[in-house]
């Protein structure tokens, strides 16, 4: 199974699993696709060039991490992103990682507060937008379900019943939208270090958008489950186990420091070329007999000095330990 038109796909243990609090096409990641309109036309048809090895291991921030109400993904699933701009392999990988990329210390769910005119209870916090829903559509029909029309723009308009929780229908753009407190500036940052991210919100990467979900602190690095060493470019070494053989595709081989394995097995679901093995870190301790071993990533967290959430991995720590 494959999500956001076939560009990322996620799987869970032996199950596909989709990762976000709200399903439905959400217009709030309206910067992202600013950015990407520029090489959309020319390279959304194009699957990626996986002989490509140059930047294998370099950084990337995954597309999800553009929604506000994405809450980052888990230490129990991979998630292989196979039209990722920033990699010249087009493969982002999350190989078993907690959280978000750009928000080291996670945070706790943030309230929604009324709107703009709102007043917050932090110091210099103001009501500002995190997010807006109006799924996309080109006729009245895509917006049965939700009991109202398709707006001449391309999306379904709002009602007072039809906003998720925590939303609320402008009724000038007849669009539902998210309010949260945030001061202005106090976003976390992706290169920083945890503890340099303590008390400050998540927010949508490059800009001042806070995101209104709980999100994971990030595991700790001496399992390699932290962003830096779970979440790279790489590139698609070779099918799974069991997989039939792809002569067509052109397979990569792994640099210096990085070992061919098998992340996603062959089930006989979704995109069979996204299924199989691909450059990971050659110290990667998950990585058993050439196999990314579930269990061993669930196990592999460590101290968790951000948000620890009932559904957060790891053990609580304290900055400085």
């Amino acid at each position: 199974m494959t999500r956001e038109e076939g560009m990322v796909s996620t799987r869970s243990g032996s199950s596909l699993r989709a990762r976000g609090e709200v399903s439905r096409f959400a217009w709030g990641s309206k910067l992202l696709q600013a950015l990407l309109a520029i090489g959309a036309i020319s390279a959304a048809a194009a699957l990626p060039s996986s002989c490509q090895t140059g930047g294998i291991g370099d950084p990337c921030t995954p597309e999800d991490e553009y929604r506000g109400t994405f809450a980052g993904f888990q230490l129990t699933q991979e998630n292989i992103e196979s039209r990722s701009f920033q990699c010249e392999s087009r493969i982002c990988l999350v190989n078993f990682f907690q959280g978000r990329v750009s928000c080291p210390a996670g945070q706790s769910a943030k309230e929604p507060c009324a709107g703009p005119d709102a007043s917050c209870p932090g110091e210099g916090e103001a009501c500002v937008e995190s997010d807006v829903f109006a799924p996309a559509c080109t006729d009245d029909t895509a917006c049965e379900a939700l009991g109202t029309a398709c707006n001449p723009e391309g999306f379904c308009e709002c009602s007072a019943t039809s906003c998720p929780t925590g939303y609320s229908c402008d009724a000038d753009t007849k669009q539902c939208r998210l309010f949260v407190c945030h001061k202005a500036g106090n976003c976390q940052d992706g290169t920083l270090s945890v503890e340099e991210n303590l008390d400050k919100d998540c927010c949508i990467p490059g800009t001042d958008t806070p995101v209104a979900a709980e999100v994971c602190g990030q595991c700790d690095a001496e399992n390699l489950r932290n962003a830096e060493n779970a979440v790279y470019c790489s590139c698609r070494c070779g099918v799974a186990e069991g997989a039939p053989a792809d002569d067509n595709f052109n397979f990569c081989e792994c640099p210096d420091g990085f070992q061919c394995a098998e992340v996603r097995p062959f089930l006989d679901l979704g995109d069979q070329q996204l299924t199989g093995k691909y450059c990971v870190k050659a110290d990667d301790p998950i990585v058993s007999d050439g196999k990314v071993e579930v269990t061993r990533a669930t196990q592999s967290c460590g101290t968790v000095v951000g948000n620890k959430g009932d559904e957060c991995q790891g053990q609580k720590g304290t900055a400085g330990e």
